[in-house]
C-alpha cells in the first residue's frame, strides 16, 4: 500500500466534510489530482483538484490549466492546493474561473475538533426559508460571516450561502445561529 503525503490525506478530510467522495487519487510528477463528486438535489457537483508536491508561487497560467482542465470533465468547481503564494492575476482568474486557492500548508489542527470551534454547516434552503419565514427578515438582513473565515474556508461556503452554527450551552441547551456568508472587500 501507497502511503500518501499529509497534504492528500487532510484534502481527501476536507472533501469529505464536504460530502464529496473520492474514488481515487492519480499521482503525476508534479501533483496529485482528484475527482470528487456528490449528489445532491437529483444533480451531480464534480470538483477537479490538484494538489502540488513542491510548493510554488501560482500565476494565472496555472490557474486557466485548471480551468480547461475542469472544462474538459464537466466539473462545476476546482481546488489548487500547494501554493506558496498566489499572484493577484492568478486570485482574480480563481474567483472568475471558480477555482478555490489553498495556501500551501494547511492548520496544525483539525478545526472543527477543537472544543472552542462550535459546529459550522451549510444551510439548507429549506432551512433558510423557514428562518427567514420565522422571523420575517430577508436574507441580506442576517448577521455576516466573511468567506475568509476559517470555518467557512473549511466547509467551502460561498457568498450568498448561509452557514449554521450550533452552539451547546449548559443555561440555554442547544442553540442555533444563522450567518450569511459575504466577501470581506
Amino acid at each position: 500500500m501507497i502511503e500518501l503525503p499529509s497534504n492528500v490525506i487532510k484534502t481527501r478530510g476536507l472533501l469529505n466534510l464536504r460530502s464529496f467522495s473520492v474514488n481515487e487519487v492519480l499521482e503525476y510528477d508534479d501533483k496529485y489530482v482528484m475527482y470528487p463528486s456528490r449528489e445532491a438535489q437529483g444533480d451531480i457537483h464534480k470538483y477537479v483538484v490538484w494538489i502540488l508536491k513542491e510548493p510554488k508561487v501560482i500565476g494565472v497560467a496555472f490557474v486557466k490549466d485548471l480551468a480547461r482542465e475542469m472544462e474538459e470533465t464537466n466539473s462545476q468547481r476546482g481546488m489548487l492546493v500547494g501554493g506558496l503564494r498566489f499572484t493577484p492575476a492568478a486570485k482574480k482568474m480563481a474567483k472568475i474561473s471558480r477555482v478555490e486557492l489553498v495556501d500551501g500548508g494547511y492548520a496544525s489542527f483539525e478545526l472543527f475538533e477543537h472544543e472552542l470551534v462550535p459546529t459550522h454547516v451549510v444551510a439548507s434552503n429549506d432551512e433558510i426559508k423557514l428562518v427567514l419565514d420565522h422571523y420575517g427578515i430577508e436574507r441580506n438582513q442576517l448577521p455576516r460571516i466573511y468567506r475568509d473565515d476559517p470555518a467557512v474556508k473549511v466547509l467551502g461556503a460561498r457568498p450568498g450561502q448561509v452557514i449554521r452554527i450550533e452552539r451547546v450551552s449548559p443555561t440555554a441547551g442547544q442553540s442555533y445561529y444563522y450567518r450569511l456568508v459575504v466577501d470581506s472587500s
